[in-house]
């Protein structure tokens, strides 16, 4: 094989954050040109190696081949357990530079938040956790953290702007979460299990939602002020809205309640098959912004995020972990993530482009 004389890595390198060449030194990835001659170079072998499909040996005997950097297999594994925090700066400042776009004044930004699971080779459970935000006007990634299985879905470890509006599934309302977007200036939209967190009336009594939805006839939407206490604050007002499923949709969703727990070993409560009959929400949203329609409407928008995951893990081979060692396979996973966030901001520049970008003489 030729080596390559001329490529485009030096495009690759301008969409990279600014000080990422500098951070390599101060996130102790690169020291000093013994095993890569530069910061960049060091990154390009990293990338290569996320998006090759093959091991450390098939890596490195190919990144020679192919003219970039002479490295032993040890040498790779070594800088894999060393850069992963430089790798994870990086993915976090381009994600942040797509967070912080400039928007009309009061106008509102939807993301949709959750979290995905990756597992390393010949693991028995979940051994890393994604939380992932998606900014739905573009569906590009505005923030990410990668915690280990451990980590819960926590509305307040992502950053929020006045105006923006998070989508999140069931897992996601506790108060504590929900203050924390409030206080920030945003809204909610959340999904209610049946045991949801504790709620209130206008009279103060204990507010259940499944209770009220079961009043509801098909094609019915109901609408509902409640509060939600939060410990050593204000309570939340917000609303409650809910909708009985048509009975096709409701056996469906039956089933897959079923078909969940069944996975899990568990056996159903009553009350989880009958709350699947039903779509509840609990959002921070006024009705004169947002009539109980339109917020489920809303909601919908939530599963673009379900997408992503789908195209990250299919596409990008996010869950094959190659590395059981932890450190290697924290940096392989943000390298991943980079890779990611480089063919987003690649096809917003793309959209973005225009004629009138260079020089005319």
């Amino acid at each position: 094989m030729t080596p390559t004389r001329v490529d485009e890595w030096k495009i690759i390198e301008g969409l990279l954050p600014a000080g990422w060449a500098e951070a390599a030194r101060t996130q102790k990835a690169f020291r000093r040109a013994r095993y890569t001659s530069s910061a960049g170079q060091l990154l390009r072998l990293l990338l290569f190696h996320a998006v090759n499909g093959s091991g450390l040996r098939e890596t490195v005997v190919q990144a020679k081949a192919a003219g970039l950097e002479t490295m032993s297999q040890v040498a790779l594994y070594k800088r894999m357990k060393t850069s992963g925090r430089w790798l994870e700066w990086i993915a976090a400042q381009l994600a942040s530079t797509f967070r912080n776009q400039p928007r009309a004044p009061g106008s509102r930004r939807l993301r949709a938040i959750d979290s995905t699971t990756i597992s390393q080779p010949a693991s028995k459970g979940t051994d890393w956790r994604l939380h992932y935000t998606v900014d739905l006007s573009t569906l590009g990634c505005d923030w990410h953290e990668l915690t280990d299985a451990k980590g819960a879905e926590l509305l307040e470890r992502a950053p929020v702007n006045k105006g923006d509006v998070l989508l999140a599934d069931r897992n996601f309302l506790r108060p504590l979460g929900a203050h924390a977007v409030v206080a920030a200036g945003g809204d909610l939209v959340v999904r209610l299990r049946w045991t949801h967190s504790l709620l209130t009336d206008a009279n103060g009594r204990r507010f259940k939602a499944l209770t009220h939805a079961r009043r509801l006839r098909v094609g019915k939407v109901g609408d509902w002020s409640v509060q939600l206490p939060v410990p050593k604050h204000k309570p939340i007002a917000g609303r409650v809205i809910a909708v009985r499923l048509p009975s096709p949709l409701a056996a469906k969703a039956e089933r897959r309640a079923l078909k969940s727990s069944k996975k899990k070993q568990k056996t159903p409560d009553k009350r989880s098959l009958e709350a699947a009959h039903y779509v509840m929400v609990f959002t921070t949203l006024r009705r004169e912004s947002l009539d109980a329609a339109a917020v489920l409407e809303l909601y919908r928008c939530r599963w673009q995020i379900e997408l992503v995951f789908k195209r990250l893990k299919q596409l990008l081979k996010l869950g094959l972990v190659p590395h059981q060692q932890p450190a290697a396979a924290r940096s392989w996973i943000a390298a991943k993530l980079v890779v990611s966030l480089l063919l987003e901001t690649l096809y917003r520049n793309a959209r973005a482009f225009s004629p009138w970008g260079y020089a005319i003489a």
